[in-house]
């Protein structure tokens, strides 16, 4: 596949050492840029505690987002990399995806770093929204999030939802898998929950930069 390829990996740790290990490596991210072959932007991200959608973070638990130019450079990466491989071997479980961007818009630091392609149509959908949010707007925003996301439980297609960050309270995103694009828009355009959470984020103006992409997911690594 010559498409554009986006990697998504969750890593979970065990143990005070390893989970130092990881902590210590998201914070090395911010000064060193990941660098392999082929990759064009990366992220070391944290977890919310709880469901994902937390204040507090999670810290057994990472995700790892890397963006491709290629299935081949994707592969090549996971597989030779020697700052993945230590974070990796340390990690007790590691799953996630591959996959490759259908639908989109918005800038993450300025830029966006997904290329759309045509939708090849096999596969769960995976989407990512994520934000920066205005600082002194974060307490009303965590307000309202507590309880919106207790409304994805259970729900209809939903296989996987989890909240993700680079900075605790202002640098967040969402990341969700859907069985098919029926029940996700579902949820995204006719649910009574969501739709007042569009309708405020539009009132309140809580995001400085905002970006939401769609996703086919092309593999599935366990």
């Amino acid at each position: 596949m010559s498409e554009q390829i986006i990697s998504i990996r969750f890593l979970s740790f065990e143990g005070f050492s390893n989970k130092r290990f990881a902590f210590a490596e998201m914070g090395r991210s911010f000064v060193q840029k990941w660098e392999s072959d082929g990759l064009s932007f990366a992220k070391h991200l944290g977890v919310g505690a709880g469901n994902g959608f937390s204040v507090w973070p999670d810290f057994s638990t990472y995700a790892f987002l890397g963006v491709f130019d290629n299935q081949a450079a994707s592969d090549h990466f996971f597989n030779t990399n020697e700052r993945w491989l230590s974070l990796s071997a340390r990690s007790s479980a590691t799953k996630g995806y591959d996959a490759v961007a259908i639908k989109g818009h918005g800038t993450w630091n300025g830029s966006n770093p997904f290329s759309i392609v045509e939708d090849p149509g096999n596969g769960p959908l995976l989407v990512m929204t994520r934000a920066s949010i205005v600082w002194y707007k974060s307490p009303i925003f965590w307000f309202y999030v507590s309880h919106a996301s207790k409304y994805l439980e259970n729900r209809a297609g939903l296989l996987f939802a989890k909240g993700v960050g680079e900075l605790p309270l202002i640098e967040q995103a969402t990341l969700s898998l859907w069985d098919s694009s029926e029940n996700l828009d579902a949820f995204a355009y006719k649910s009574k929950e969501h739709a007042p959470m569009i309708k405020k984020t539009r009132t309140i103006g809580w995001y400085s930069e905002e970006l939401f992409t769609r996703f086919r997911v092309v593999a599935t690594i366990e």
